[in-house]
């Protein structure tokens, strides 16, 4: 009897720690909320970060993400630009309202005039893509350039496997979702080998050898990792991300052809053809639509910022933009 006591007090204790682990983490983790500036627009208010100097990069985020997720380009303010990202229709501090992919880059054009902006270089990121085209293909002459990285360009599936795994539970979930996006904080600090060969799994279509290979680089290397950890921490908790993540997807799943006929400027595409989320025939529409780009094509899949071509993406990326005359 007295042993069930100590059990009893035992797993108490367990389950207040761990409750207290939650709120402390929670509680840091909505910080981000505080992050960035709101800026009032016609079509209502925007969540938006402007960092840095010098010719503005404006960075449009994956899903789930926020303004958080501009950590992508932290590298490019050391390179003399400016960096801007807004956290789209219920992300984070932006309230959620259904707009389509034409009325938000509208509602990015009120933002530049009210920060006096004149011209960017919309740079679109995984779910980021369609907003990076809409704008440089309606807004021309508030563009210098185009850059997409694996960035959605026309018609997407959702990977076959997805429906089934752990991280669509984790999207898709309600009254847990922050627990499991805690959880999933905790695994990839404290499991970052198996994490990271569960996520890659799903997003790549690497054979059993290659994702091997692939996850020990990761693993090993302090900077990939570290890459890694940031990522996950921009895409929790999920109860400030969900409304936009679920209206990215109704948005994913209606496009039928994003229009690029009026898209003159250069444009830089880096695209992998292991990608099994942002698939190969979003590069090929690019490169069949485009008239002025060059093309990366990269080894790694929807991670192949943290693959063995990472410093080759990211010397390409300066070199292009080096290019662009900012005048």
């Amino acid at each position: 009897m007295q042993t069930i006591v100590i059990l009893l007090i035992v797993l108490v204790v367990l389950i207040i720690f761990l409750i207290i682990c939650y709120l402390r983490w929670k509680k840091s983790a909505l910080r981000v909320m505080d992050d960035g500036e709101l800026m009032e627009t016609a079509m209502g208010k925007i969540h938006y970060k402007l960092t840095g100097k010098g010719p503005v990069l404006f960075f449009m985020h994956g899903g789930p993400g926020g303004i958080d997720q501009a950590y992508f380009l932290n590298d490019m303010v050391k390179e003399g630009y400016s960096i801007l990202t807004v956290s789209r229709p219920g992300y984070l501090r932006t309230p959620f309202t259904p707009y389509s992919y034409e009325e938000q880059v509208d509602q990015y054009i009120e933002l530049l005039d009210k920060l006096a902006i004149d011209k960017v270089v919309p740079m679109g990121y995984s779910a980021g893509g369609p907003l990076a085209l809409n704008f440089a293909n309606k807004y021309p002459g508030r563009t210098y350039a185009l850059v997409m990285e694996a960035g959605v360009s026309t018609l997407y599936e959702i990977p076959s496997e997805a429906p089934d795994s752990f991280w669509m539970k984790l999207f898709t979930s309600n009254r847990i979702q922050d627990i499991l996006s805690w959880f999933t904080v905790i695994a990839i600090r404290i499991a970052f080998k198996m994490t990271f060969k569960s996520i890659i799994s799903l997003e790549t279509l690497l054979d059993k050898d290659e994702i091997k290979k692939f996850t020990d680089l990761v693993s090993k290397d302090k900077e990939r990792k570290q890459w890694m950890i940031k990522l996950m921490d921009t895409t929790v908790p999920m109860s400030i991300r969900k409304l936009g993540l679920n209206h990215d997807m109704e948005l994913l799943a209606s496009i039928k052809k994003i229009p690029v006929d009026n898209i003159n400027v250069r444009s830089l595409l880096i695209y992998s053809k292991d990608d099994n989320d942002v698939k190969w025939l979003n590069a090929e529409y690019l490169q069949n639509n485009l008239n002025d780009f060059e093309l990366l094509v990269t080894h790694g899949g929807h991670f192949m910022w943290v693959g063995e071509d990472m410093d080759k993406i990211k010397s390409k990326r300066v070199e292009f933009l080096k290019s662009i005359n900012f005048e």
